[in-house]
């Protein structure tokens, strides 16, 4: 990116002789990824709100630097805190870049009464933060907007770094591990109503197709849900963020509206996990297409579909349909507690293309337990089926199995990248030359990593380490070999089948 600044809708410069906490909001990846993750808005409108909080933004790519901010190029050192957002595990090796090129001590153990304290939060170290101790101060072990203003009091009132730390230690829902504390609750908001929610959202002035425009484009993030009721055996979300919970229909609109308002955007795009399970989904959709503006959601549960539903969102642009049958088998399904029988598929995809999509995508899960060669083989036999008898595009996102700490998998082995590649071959030649059908998906070898890390312990902080420094595929091998540790084969390590998990001090 050139030096050139980016303009933005909605972002809040403060007077610095006013605030009295400096917040470092980071997002270890790229800009575009940032800027479509909810948690970028919501944690920056809520510190923001804070009249002696200032809180600005830092990105690992396609920004001026790393470490500066976007706002006014603050460094990133000079922050009191430094808070990121993991949400995949691989980002690991950007985040501990970013530490390193803002002159901040990589370990915790080396910074000093002047180092920003490093907090981490996000999905992948609510669910395993062990992997990680060696690089973090403190973690946000659940929901972070529960507990980011006692973070923040916590270091404005302190009378040290280490005052600090003892303090954070104290708060539900904070893990520092320099405490060693014998348990970390999990947070958890019982009332999604009750939140503060931003509808001022930062949206970027940029073309259409531009590197900086966000996936879902000019459009204001609406979190419908939160949760997931279904709690499928491999899923992460179904686990550590239970119950399923709903924003009221009228707290919808209103949040909209309000967002309509402050937000130049021409799209509204819904959030959660089990959107199909809102009563009042497919009130939500037509009012919302009524306000004139466009809508999408990222995925809808086969069996919740419904023409009406589907109407609405092809009348607010929407042209491709997201599901994830995740195994092409109903046996495999019922196995895997996703409770979608091959009916539901096919009405689903036959409903859309009454609806007016003009595009179907699939997302599947090859590697998992108790999976034979003909569940694999009804993948492409599905695909084809589907492509070939609606007469729809239709795209097979085809991605390996990785087993999450704290799913009801959690100690089920990943397939050697062998393995999955001869999977994935399968799956390819059942629908090469099919007209109308593609195929994508993520490289085993990424998998592998993420599911060391995913259910690894704090003893692989070295591995990381060196990744981050040699960067690349080749780095994780190359950081594997010089640590001398089996990094690569702990998805198929079962030392914790009867022995204690590193992460079990996390509680519900």
């Amino acid at each position: 990116m050139s030096k050139t600044r980016l303009r933005e809708h909605n972002i809040v410069v403060k007077d610095l002789r006013e605030v009295s906490i400096f917040v470092g909001y980071c997002y270890p990846s790229t800009y575009r990824a940032g800027m479509t993750g909810l948690a970028t808005h919501l944690f920056y409108a809520l510190l923001n709100t804070r009249s002696d909080v200032s809180c600005e933004r830092y990105f690992r790519f396609d920004v001026p630097s790393p470490v500066h901010s976007l706002e006014t190029s603050r460094p990133l050192s000079e922050n009191h805190i430094v808070a990121f957002s993991l949400t995949w595990e691989e980002d690991i090796v950007n985040l501990i870049q970013m530490l390193e090129l803002g002159s901040i001590a990589i370990e915790a153990k080396d910074r000093d009464e002047n180092s920003p304290i490093v907090l981490v939060g996000g999905p992948v170290v609510s669910s395993n933060p062990e992997p990680y101790v060696d690089f973090v101060d403190a973690f946000a072990i659940g929901e972070g907007d529960l507990v980011i203003h006692d973070v923040i009091d916590a270091v404005k009132n302190s009378s040290s770094r280490l005052d600090a730390l003892q303090d954070l230690s104290e708060i539900p829902g904070v893990y520092v591990p320099a405490a060693e504390p014998s348990s970390v609750a999990r947070i958890i908001i019982d009332d999604l109503d009750s939140l503060v929610y931003p509808t001022s959202q930062i949206i970027p002035e940029v073309p259409e197709g531009s590197l900086f425009e966000p996936v879902f484009g000019r459009s204001f993030l609406v979190e419908v849900t939160r949760g997931c009721g279904h709690s499928c055996k491999f899923c992460l979300i179904g686990h550590i963020c239970r119950p399923r919970r709903i924003r009221s229909l009228d707290r919808l609109k209103e949040i909209i509206a309000h967002g309509l308002e402050s937000s130049p955007v021409n799209k509204v795009s819904l959030i959660g996990s089990s959107l199909g399970d809102h009563d009042g989904l497919e009130d939500l959709a037509h009012w919302i297409v009524g306000q004139g503006v466009d809508l999408s959601a990222p995925s809808l549960r086969a069996d919740s579909i419904t023409l009406e539903l589907l109407e609405a969102f092809v009348k607010g642009g929407q042209r491709t349909l997201t599901i994830a049958p995740e195994a092409g088998s109903t046996k495999l399904r019922k196995v895997m507690g996703k409770g979608l029988d091959d009916e539901d598929i096919d009405r689903a995809v036959r409903i859309a293309k009454d609806a007016g999509y003009k595009a179907v995508k699939l997302y599947f899960i090859i590697g998992l337990p108790d999976e034979s060669q003909e569940d694999i083989t009804a993948i492409a036999r599905m695909v084809k089926q589907l492509a070939r008898k609606y007469s729809i595009r239709t795209t097979a996102s085809v991605n390996p199995f990785v087993p999450k700490a704290h799913t009801r998998w959690e100690g089920e082995v990943q397939p050697t990248v062998e393995a999955l590649r001869e999977k994935l071959k399968l799956i390819e030649a059942g629908i090469r030359d099919t007209p109308r059908v593609t195929m994508e998906g993520v490289d085993p070898r990424n998998t592998r990593i993420q599911a060391a890390l995913s259910v690894g312990d704090r003893s692989i902080g070295k591995v990381i380490q060196l990744a981050a420094k040699y960067g690349g595929l080749g780095g994780w091998r190359r950081a594997e070999k010089e640590s001398g540790i089996p990094f690569f084969s702990l998805a198929n390590d079962t030392r914790y089948a009867d022995g204690e998990l590193p992460w079990s001090f996390i509680t519900n």
